[in-house]
């Protein structure tokens, strides 16, 4: 049996897990959540040391696991784990329901705000963002995103995701399940992709240079000019905000997700 070990040190909170050291950012976010749990321990340090070894961690901007079943747990961001708006530490306002499987809305009035501008923060021609949604259906809702009238932000999981103006639409029109783990990519003006559990899907190859909305992004619902809306039901079990990710780079991103969601036995 393996043994998690805590040592308080004055100045940081040390852990081991058996004989192996967690790695120093993992054991940021274990610290600032305060998660006790070893299997959630061992998922969050696997899905960081993955997420390092696949050269994918500094894509990040923000990386929500949503891990440890509580409100307080669910709002930090894994690469950032300060509680600050700063650090794009969630607010959920209205109707949510936390669990050990995700952070789920109630689809009339519960959204997250990021604090995450998408024209201050994000590049508009290296971005990306992703949902890993345990809930089947599909539906007309905003998982994650912002629209300022005219160019968006935005991810329908198994239905659109938009990056930029409406020429820039990736519509997934292959199925009616929106479980899995969507992503929605661009990598420059003339290149985006949408992929479902690290498989491509669509693309999208007309040049469209619109700049991003002047908001922050939301989780649950879609920012729509400082109004939440087009609101979500689905149960989440990751989301992520980022530059943008390669064929390749969209594969590893699913495997190291599918190793967290299964250690946690919550894949779908």
């Amino acid at each position: 049996m393996r043994i998690l070990t805590r040592r308080d040190t004055g100045l940081l909170t040390q852990w081991t897990f058996g004989t192996a050291a967690v790695d120093a950012d993992a054991a940021a976010f274990i610290s600032a959540t305060g998660i006790t749990d070893a299997t959630q321990i061992s998922a969050i340090n696997s899905l960081v040391a993955d997420l390092k070894t696949y050269n994918l961690w500094t894509k990040f901007n923000a990386l929500y696991p949503f891990v440890g079943g509580t409100a307080t747990t669910h709002k930090y961001n894994l690469v950032n784990p300060a509680d600050t708006d700063a650090a794009f530490r969630l607010n959920f306002v209205g109707g949510w329901t936390h669990s050990t499987n995700g952070a789920q809305p109630n689809g009339t009035n519960g959204y997250a705000n990021t604090f995450l501008n998408a024209s201050t923060v994000l590049s508009s021609t290296s971005v990306h963002i992703s949902a890993y949604s345990r809930t089947l259906t599909v539906g007309s809702v905003v998982e994650l995103g912002c629209f300022n009238g005219t160019n968006f932000v935005h991810l329908r999981t198994a239905a659109n995701a938009v990056i930029g103006s409406t020429s820039s639409i990736l519509s997934y029109t292959t199925t009616t399940d929106a479980r899995g783990f969507w992503i929605g990519t661009k990598r420059a003006d003339a290149d985006r992709e949408g992929y479902r559990n690290g498989v491509s899907q669509v693309t999208n190859t007309t040049s469209d240079s619109a700049a991003f909305p002047n908001l922050n992004l939301f989780i649950g619902a879609r920012n729509d000019s400082g109004t939440a809306g087009v609101f979500s039901a689905k149960q989440l079990a990751l989301a992520s905000i980022g530059s943008s990710l390669t064929d390749t780079e969209a594969a590893d991103f699913n495997t190291a997700v599918t190793t967290f969601q299964t250690t946690l036995g919550r894949n779908v």
